[in-house]
């Protein structure tokens, strides 16, 4: 019996919506998962309304945090600190496939005139790992989250049309209308088309005046993903076609690294 496309979900920080125990663990991972969603400096009221921690908690753990370096303390409240940037720089599986694509997406860059980027499936979201883009896109990234659910990009809809149906069955209906469907049975055959096409694109849903398109990045296996790149230009542009070629030289590339690397972990 052949074995359906799978994508690697294993990708990225662990699940934000997992439910944590309130061990003093847990509610240190509270306070810091509230920066995920929440403005870049919070003042302790805020911070603790976000996290779910009570008030005094939140002070005692967020002040053990900052001793530590995973927070810092500013004027305005508390910022994430210097040693999360320095860990999450270390995480094996991301660090190596940041570093075999970086390249690839800077001629991708060069080649397109668009904003290159490199996505990975976690869960039912679409991770950003990398950014390349030229003094005039800067806008566009300030718009483009880290973090967001796969229905709303290219990328994301394309590691949904590699997906195991269980993970589609956590999809929830207003993910569903945000693919502009309504029934599963309209998911399934939008998903069909982009495995069939190999490649997924969105023409101003993210963005206005924007267009995106993205291949998969293959590893180990012809149908496994493991990761997508994608190009975000102007939608008034008609050159698809060219684009669509660079990047799929791109992810060629990408896999060829992957495959040469030695001590490859899953992420």
């Amino acid at each position: 019996m052949a074995v359906a496309p799978t994508i690697n979900a294993n990708v990225g920080a662990p699940d934000a919506t997992a439910d944590y125990p309130l061990s003093v663990l847990g509610k240190a991972h509270l306070l810091l998962a509230a920066f995920s969603t929440g403005p870049a400096t919070m003042g302790l009221t805020e911070l603790s309304r976000r996290s779910g921690v009570p008030k005094a908690s939140a002070h005692r753990l967020a002040m053990e945090l900052a001793t530590l370096g995973l927070l810092a303390r500013t004027p305005d409240g508390y910022q994430l600190g210097w040693r999360i940037f320095e860990l999450g720089q270390l995480v094996p599986g991301p660090a190596n496939l940041r570093s075999i694509a970086r390249p690839a997406l800077m001629d991708l860059r060069a080649s397109t005139r668009g904003v290159a980027h490199l996505a990975v499936p976690q869960g039912t979201e679409c991770v950003y790992l990398e950014r390349f883009a030229g003094r005039r896109e800067m806008r566009l990234l300030a718009s483009v989250e880290y973090r967001v659910p796969m229905p709303t990009t290219a990328s994301g809809r394309l590691f949904l049309s590699y997906a195991e149906p269980p993970a589609l069955a956590d999809l929830d209906h207003q993910a569903l209308t945000k693919f502009g469907v309504h029934t599963r049975s309209e998911l399934a055959v939008r998903l069909a088309s982009i495995r069939e096409r190999r490649f997924s694109e969105e023409n101003q849903t993210c963005v206005s005046g924007f267009k995106t398109i993205a291949v998969p990045v293959f590893y180990p296996g012809p149908e496994q993903v493991v990761a997508a790149i994608s190009i975000t230009m102007m939608a008034e542009r008609r050159d698809d076609q060219q684009v669509l070629h660079a990047l799929w030289a791109a992810a060629t590339d990408i896999t060829h690294g992957l495959r040469r690397t030695s001590g490859w972990s899953n992420m």
